[in-house]
């Protein structure tokens, strides 16, 4: 759902991923319903699993480039903290062994911090 319930100004919006063939064609262009305020599409697919992406393109570009600000965000500066847990089996071990843990922290343990 865009901002405010409105179409983005000067985008278009397209279903991408494997289902469209990565393709940025009128088949996978997305069109905003006033309505609803929502961007619609309707594709024939097969039974499965998709893995797909809501792009932008500016329509006013010779040489479009997809987009995911507008429609996907942009994450990069998320902070993420990780455990990592390090097992060892002997030969002939009936178990597991935990050797190792460690704790990362995505931002302070970047080399340089």
């Amino acid at each position: 759902m865009p901002p405010g319930n409105a179409p983005f100004p000067d985008k278009d919006v397209y279903l991408f991923g494997e289902l469209s063939n990565y393709g940025m064609d009128e088949s996978s262009r997305m069109k905003f319903n006033e309505s609803t305020g929502n961007y619609e599409t309707s594709l024939f697919l097969k039974q499965g699993y998709y893995d797909y992406s809501y792009i932008t393109v500016n329509n006013n570009d010779r040489n479009p480039v997809a987009s995911f600000q507008y429609t996907e965000g942009n994450y990069w500066e998320a902070e993420n903290n990780y455990t990592i847990l390090v097992y060892y089996q002997g030969l002939g071990d009936r178990a597991d062994q935990l050797v190792g843990v460690t704790r990362i922290n995505s931002i302070t343990s970047r080399p340089g911090n």
